[in-house]
């Protein structure tokens, strides 16, 4: 049925523009209930990398097995945000692992692990290999590659403040000891975080705020050798600098002249040293008594007497 029927008979201008007008808001109302939704974009990635070397095809195992682990991975939270998620079916493997920074709230843990999910897959779209870096996660898909506790890195990604200090040396007398410090307390972290933050006083009354944190499924020995690694970097990448920051998809630390985490995030502290064991007391042993010794003179007496008195019983019996 049309929106407007014409009579034989002469319409009153008033009543033709009132269902015009009609018609008009009809039809835009039908329009916006059939247009699709327009799906908001991803936020872009700090850094990403998309490995040309290997590539899957639509429709393949590998591309099965990748829609499996990438729905799945989000439910994978160790409770500290971690995830970790491995799919075979056939020869194709995909590992996928997705990192969050110790001290964001487990929605954000969600929000950006899913933003994660979805850009990547747009950015590298049949690469069976790629990395991307978020402020708040990193997310890692490898093919065939077993990539828990691996410790190769292939590529470093700094991004470095501006603002250069004014005596470089004095500058990194003070961030260099920050930065040993969270070392040692991430590495410490244990299996479920290995994740450190704090700040100190810098030159001038100024403050240097650090964090740093590795993948939670490496050893503390690999976790305190890849972030002196790239603490070691930054007299070549940025030194001088008031803020930077070394990305590697297993470590990552940050420092900044301005507070850039939450101080009252939850994080795992490492156990305090346990108190040296004192050993059990040695039992005591009693001690030999030597019996006491007779004097040659008194065992001589009493073997004189001890003749008599055979002597004497002889006598008797004769």
């Amino acid at each position: 049925m049309s929106c407007i029927s014409f009579s034989s008979s002469h319409q009153n201008m008033y009543h033709l523009t009132r269902k015009l007008f009609f018609c008009l808001l009809s039809s835009i109302s039908i329009y916006l209930i059939n247009t699709p939704t327009t799906t908001l974009a991803q936020p872009p990635f700090l850094h990403y990398y998309c490995e040309n070397a290997a590539n899957y095809t639509q429709t393949s195992t590998y591309q099965r097995n990748l829609n499996a682990t990438l729905t799945a991975l989000p439910t994978t939270n160790n409770g500290f945000g971690f995830y970790n998620l491995t799919t075979t079916q056939g020869n194709d493997t995909v590992n996928s692992v997705a990192l969050c920074r110790g001290d964001i709230s487990p929605d954000a843990f969600r929000s950006c692990v899913n933003d994660s999910i979805v850009n990547l897959r747009q950015i590298c779209p049949n690469q069976k290999e790629a990395t991307g870096y978020y402020d708040n996660c990193l997310l890692r898909i490898y093919s065939n590659k077993f990539i828990l506790g691996s410790t190769r890195i292939s590529l470093y990604h700094f991004r470095q403040n501006r603002q250069n200090s004014t005596d470089v040396d004095e500058f990194n007398g003070y961030l260099r000891p920050l930065l040993t410090k969270l070392r040692g307390e991430a590495a410490a972290g244990g299996p479920l975080q290995k994740f450190a933050m704090a700040n100190t006083t810098g030159p001038g009354f100024s403050t240097i705020y650090g964090l740093v944190q590795c993948s939670p499924d490496l050893s503390d020995i690999q976790c305190s050798d890849c972030l002196e690694n790239i603490i070691n970097r930054i007299v070549l990448y940025f030194n001088g600098k008031v803020g930077g920051r070394i990305l590697v998809p297993m470590c990552n630390f940050r420092y900044e002249n301005y507070r850039f985490f939450n101080q009252s995030a939850r994080v795992i502290r490492p156990p305090p040293p346990s108190p040296p064991s004192t050993p059990p007391p040695t039992p005591s042993i009693p001690r030999a008594t030597t019996p006491p010794v007779m004097s040659s003179s008194k065992f001589s007496e009493q073997l004189l007497d001890l003749e008599n008195k055979i002597l004497d019983s002889f006598l008797k019996e004769n």
